[in-house]
């Protein structure tokens, strides 16, 4: 029988974003390494977290079943180890390295004093209250923790930062108190400054272990609306009284793509997100009736703050002959004042609609270029249950309208999945106010076969986009569809360099760079960029903890552009094929 404790480096976590659940895990500090262990197993480490030790043969795992055999695998991941063992001990010859998922920064405040700006890694909070942004805490590091912050760059082994601080000979690690307060002091759970990894491939992969800080996900600001039996209501309701300010709803809740390259980028090959996506637009091949009008009628659907309709306008007039008259449909009102802030000089007031869209009318009005950017996530889904077997086709629920009536393809569905009723409302609406020949784009997240997911991190629902249903209900209503990746549509560099982390990285750098009158943009920021506007200032004060990623690793301000399809829809200049609407 042996006596086990628990690692000194284990601690706990919980994520309360589902509202239906709370998920429960243990992490290591340093090895990043997580799990998610059964209630009992669960309930075992928290009494050993208590402090003593407990002894545990192997009869005792083997009577446990599954219980043990968790137990057994969590003593070979050392969350358990021997009483009396080193807990550094197989960690000395792995390299040590900087989370990039930690937004902590490190700066020369005075000769020889290193300062830490960071924020705290024991929780996050989602869909954040203007009183909730994190704090910013700054802390001077003691000089050798600093100098293990500063030499942990991924290159050296923690053995080899202890022999470079403390030489080769005669030094004995169990008995550097002064060096293991450090490592202690940076692996706190707060602080999760450093950690190691055998894999050197890893270190550019913001998504492994060696890169992410587990803490408690807690979340804020959900708009729900208790008692409804009509699933339309909460989205109505959020976008008509939710949304206060457009600027902290796109900058701190649900950064769009739009809103993330709202500047002119380098992966945009130098123009903004709406100039780039007018640019693709107007082509023959996107846009069929280009030469055939003198003046383009073009309408978005969801307008968010206005910028990208401003881009878009603007570049409109440097690439066709054609004059654009260009009309925004919105539920928000906040939104909608954003926008013709903005606009003012572009849009006269009459072409701003204030209605749903995805059951708009605007009577004597048509169409060339319809444009829904970003939006259609937004739009109520509709719940399907199968009945009987997998092999069963037969289902309910008030999904199976939209099944029946656009035949949607569901021989891969789970036992019970979403569609994306709003959308579909959405693309009859949109056929009724398209001209023929004319052109409707939506350009949202999903994937083409996967079943609506909601999206819990934001302040109110959303769901993913299932683009093979999507295009089945367009091809049923009468239009030639086109899917495509977003970023092959807009033809983007992923493999440009740009800026890691979220909204955490950009507050801890502001906090410096303030002082210094350099204020960084919540947006995506490429590495050349970042160089311009402060890497002068960076490098006068040493500042460190900051890195840069291709674009397509997925770790920067706002979504994962992988996750984003644009499907194009053109309506036949003659129709001869029988729509939904006359079926």
């Amino acid at each position: 029988m042996s006596r086990y404790r628990i690692n000194p480096y284990t601690s706990f976590i919980e994520s309360r974003l589902f509202p239906e659940f709370t998920q429960y895990a243990v992490f290591h500090r340093i090895t990043g390494d997580l799990v998610e262990p059964n209630e009992l197993v669960r309930s075992f480490l928290q009494k050993a977290k208590s402090g003593e030790g407990f002894s545990l043969s192997e009869a005792d795992l083997a009577s446990w079943g599954d219980m043990g055999r968790e137990i057994k695998e969590l003593v070979r991941r050392e969350f358990l180890i021997l009483e009396d063992y080193d807990p550094l001990t197989s960690l000395m010859d792995q390299y040590v390295a900087r989370p990039i998922q930690n937004p902590a920064l490190v700066y020369c405040s005075n000769p020889g004093e290193w300062t830490l700006v960071r924020t705290s890694m024991e929780h996050a909070i989602y869909s954040p209250k203007r009183d909730q942004l994190p704090k910013i805490i700054e802390e001077i590091l003691p000089p050798i923790a600093a100098e293990i912050f500063l030499l942990s760059d991924g290159t050296k082994t923690l053995r080899q930062i202890f022999s470079s601080l403390r030489g080769t000979e005669g030094v004995n690690l169990s008995e550097d108190s002064e060096f293991r307060t450090a490592i202690d002091l940076l692996t706190s759970q707060e602080r999760q400054l450093i950690k190691v990894t055998t894999q050197l491939d890893d270190l550019l992969n913001p998504f492994v272990p060696v890169n992410i800080v587990p803490r408690n996900l807690y979340h804020s600001n959900r708009w729900e609306r208790e008692g409804s039996a009509d699933a339309m209501e909460p989205i109505i309701d959020f976008h008509l009284h939710g949304i206060e300010d457009a600027n902290w709803e796109f900058d701190l809740i649900e950064p769009t793509v739009n809103h993330c390259f709202r500047y002119p980028h380098e992966a945009l090959g130098g123009l903004d997100y709406g100039s780039r996506f007018c640019t693709r637009t107007l082509t023959h091949d996107v846009l069929p009736l280009l030469d055939q009008r003198d003046e383009l009628h073009v309408l978005e659907a969801g307008g968010g703050t206005g910028s990208f309709a401003r881009s878009f306008i603007q570049q409109a007039k440097s690439l066709v002959a054609a004059d654009v008259e260009y009309h925004i449909l919105d539920l928000s009102p906040a939104l909608m004042e954003n926008q013709r802030k903005i606009l003012s000089d572009l849009l006269p007031e009459s072409r701003h609609f204030h209605q749903d869209a995805t059951k708009f009318e605007i009577p004597d009005q048509v169409f060339d270029l319809i444009i829904s950017n970003e939006v259609i996530a937004d739009f109520p889904v509709a719940s399907v249950q199968r009945i009987g077997d997998k092999s069963d086709q037969t289902f309910t629920g008030d999904g199976v309208y939209y099944l029946d009536k656009y035949q949607l393809p569901v021989t891969d569905a789970p036992e019970s999945f979403l569609v994306n009723a709003g959308a579909f409302q959405f693309l009859e609406q949109a056929w009724k106010h398209l001209a023929p020949g004319g052109t409707l784009i939506v350009s949202e997240y999903g994937a083409e076969q996967r079943y609506p997911a909601r999206s819990y991190h934001l302040n109110h629902d959303e769901f993913t986009i299932h683009f093979r249903h999507l295009a089945a209900c367009a091809e049923k209503v009468g239009f030639q569809c086109r899917l495509l990746a977003l970023k092959d549509f807009l033809s983007l560099d992923d493999d440009i360099l740009v800026l890691n982390g979220r909204e955490e990285h950009l507050l801890c750098l502001n906090h410096i760079f303030s002082r210094y009158e350099v204020t960084l943009p919540f947006a995506i920021i490429s590495k050349s960029e970042f160089k311009l506007r402060c890497g002068k200032i960076a490098d006068e004060i040493g500042l460190s903890g900051y890195s840069f990623s291709p674009l397509k690793t997925g770790y920067h301000f706002g979504p994962n552009i992988k996750d984003f399809f644009v499907l194009i829809m053109n309506k036949p200049q003659s129709p001869n094929a029988q729509t939904v609407e006359e079926m």
